[in-house]
This record gives structure tokens, C-alpha cells and sequence, in this order.
């Protein structure tokens, strides 16, 4: 039962989620974090417990979807049922705010709107469409601003990377979420009057999100070329371009990892960037 209930919160996105949103902070305070040490351990328990809320809630909705394109999910596989699954959201969700309002009232607010959100899409995901894929997009972004309202910034150079960054992600979100559309049509299928039209299954839909992440990625060096990153950054930007174009040779089961790696090594290109060569 505790297996099946780990498995159901996708602590591989969750957890790398809310590293991500430390790494953030990190630029956002010049890498000098002791005077907000406190917040930062509960910021990360908030986003991960929120975040993994989502997800379990997500597979509950999902269920009947998912019992064609991932029948081997904890729910569609029998491990657990759906009931244990709702309450087991509904005290992650919980346990979440809880953290977030000891942070402060601004990140607790700012949570309060991702959390809405992210039921939102839970529950309506498969009938709007591409703007699914905006409203991921738009989430996984929302981290650049969800910092400020943690710490107040420290004016270095390379706090202007955070005003370059959210471009890049929003963009990867946005072709990693179309070819998880792409992925994932045949279960879709099931929802028979979608508000939105579904485009996954054409051909065009595959090339846009392929453009949309190599343009991504070619955005990564600009934090290096403007002087606000050194060597170490500049080398996970190469491997980001190179990840970005080989995922565009790959099935869309396969090419999502790359896109995966690639979020997963700017995010650890950038901090030990930050490391080694200071603020």
C-alpha cells in the first residue's frame, strides 16, 4: 500500500519540481539562503506536497483514460483503489497549504492559486484542448514569480537570469506537452465531446512542438553570451540543444525523457554554476 501511494504522488516530477523552485531562489538571493533557511524547507515541503496532490487527484479523474495509455498505473492496475487514492490527495493537498502558510501569506496566496489551478486541470484537462498544454506551461512558469514571494531578490548579475529562464521553460513545458498529447491520444479518445478540438493526431501538431523545443533550447546560452553565467552553464546549455535536437529523432514516448534530461540539467548546470563561481 505505502509503494503504491508513492508511486501515485510521481516524486520523479514532483521532487525535481521543487528543487527546481530552490534553484530559483538560490539566483533570487545570490546564493546566500541562511537567513531563510526555515522558509526554504517548508516552501519545498509545500511545492512537493502540492504538487504530488495533483498528480495522485489527476489519476483519479483519470482512471478510465488511463486504463488504455498507462494500464499499468496504480488505479487501472487494481493496487489501489480510487477512494484511498481521493483521500490520499485530499491529505497531501493539505499538507501542503499547511506549509505554505507557514512560510508566509504572500507564497501561501500565490499557493492557494497554483493549487486552484492545478485541480482545474485535474478535472478538465481532456476537453479544452492546447490549452491544456498553456496551462501546464503557464504553472510550471508560475515557479519564477512563486519565489518572490518568498524572499525579497538581491541585486546581482545573475538575478537577470530569471527574467530569461521562464521563457525557456514555458516553451519546453508547452512541446513537452504536446507530445504528451501526441502519446496519450489514443486513451483521450474516450472523452467523446472535448470543448476544444484535439490536433495531437496530425502531423503538424508533432513538427510545431518540435520547433517550439529546439527554439526553447537555443534560448538557454543567452545567460552565458550576456555575461550572467560562466562555463559550467554554458557547457549543460550545450547538452540542453544537443538533448533538444535528438528528442526531435524520437518517438514522443522516448523524446519526452530527453526533454526531461534536458529541464533536469539546466536546472543542475545552473546552481552549480552558482557554486563554484559565486554570485
Amino acid at each position: 500500500m505505502i509503494i503504491a501511494l508513492l508511486r501515485l504522488m510521481r516524486l520523479y516530477y514532483s521532487l525535481p519540481l521543487a528543487g527546481g523552485f530552490i534553484v530559483i531562489v538560490f539566483y533570487l538571493v545570490g546564493g546566500n539562503v541562511t537567513h531563510i533557511y526555515k522558509q526554504l524547507v517548508l516552501s519545498f515541503l509545500s511545492l512537493s506536497g502540492i504538487i504530488s496532490a495533483a498528480y495522485v487527484y489527476n489519476d483519479v479523474c483519470d482512471v478510465d483514460i488511463d486504463e488504455i495509455n498507462c494500464p499499468n498505473r496504480m488505479l487501472p492496475c487494481g493496487k489501489i483503489n480510487r477512494k484511498t487514492a481521493l483521500l490520499w490527495s485530499i491529505v497531501l493537498f493539505i499538507a501542503g497549504f499547511v506549509f505554505a502558510a507557514l512560510c508566509n501569506w504572500k507564497f501561501f496566496s500565490f499557493m492557494c492559486i497554483i493549487g486552484i489551478a492545478l485541480i482545474f486541470y485535474d478535472i478538465f484537462s481532456k476537453r479544452i484542448g492546447i490549452f491544456k498544454d498553456i496551462l501546464v506551461a503557464s504553472l510550471m512558469t508560475s515557479l519564477y514569480p512563486l519565489a518572490f514571494t518568498l524572499t525579497d531578490s538581491i541585486q546581482t548579475v545573475r538575478l537577470k537570469v530569471l527574467f530569461i529562464h521562464p521563457l525557456w521553460l514555458f516553451l519546453t513545458s508547452l512541446g513537452y506537452e504536446m507530445l504528451k498529447d501526441i502519446r496519450d491520444f489514443k486513451g483521450d479518445r474516450k472523452i467523446n465531446s472535448p470543448a476544444i478540438a484535439d490536433y495531437s493526431p496530425k502531423k503538424s501538431f508533432l513538427y510545431i512542438s518540435q520547433i517550439i523545443i529546439v527554439t526553447a533550447s537555443l534560448i538557454t546560452p543567452l545567460p552565458f553570451v550576456l555575461g550572467y553565467c560562466k562555463k559550467i552553464y554554458l557547457l549543460a546549455s550545450i547538452g540542453a540543444i544537443i538533448l533538444a535536437i535528438l528528442s526531435t529523432r524520437k518517438k514522443p514516448t522516448i523524446a519526452i525523457r530527453y526533454i526531461y534530461a534536458e529541464v533536469f540539467l539546466i536546472t543542475a548546470g545552473s546552481v552549480v554554476d552558482l557554486l563554484v563561481f559565486g554570485p
